[in-house]
């Protein structure tokens, strides 16, 4: 079957999923130095998730995407990125 033949069943109106706030389930999040930043650009090559993009010659991170993987941290020649972590304080405890 030639793929012009295929239904195309759509499963929801355009507009209509909203995006899931990662910022619940990232526990670490990329913080990049543009100081060390050489705009080599492989930090946008490898996000799995496309949460950085070139803007006005600065790399910046969409949190709303990010899921805290750390991969552009790791594949960053200049160790421009690091991880910080998400929360502060003692996650998932009552102070009492």
């Amino acid at each position: 079957m030639a793929a012009k033949e295929l239904p195309v069943v759509p499963s929801a109106r355009p507009g209509t999923m909203a995006a899931a706030d990662m910022s619940r389930l990232r526990e670490q999040r990329p913080v990049i130095d543009m100081g060390k930043c050489n705009l080599c650009r492989e930090c946008l090559l490898y996000c799995p998730d496309a949460a950085l993009r070139e803007d006005k010659n600065e790399i910046k991170v969409d949190l709303q995407f990010c899921k805290g993987c750390g991969i552009c941290a790791l594949e960053c020649p200049t160790r421009a990125i690091t991880m910080v972590g998400e929360y502060a304080g003692n996650r998932g405890f009552i102070d009492k």
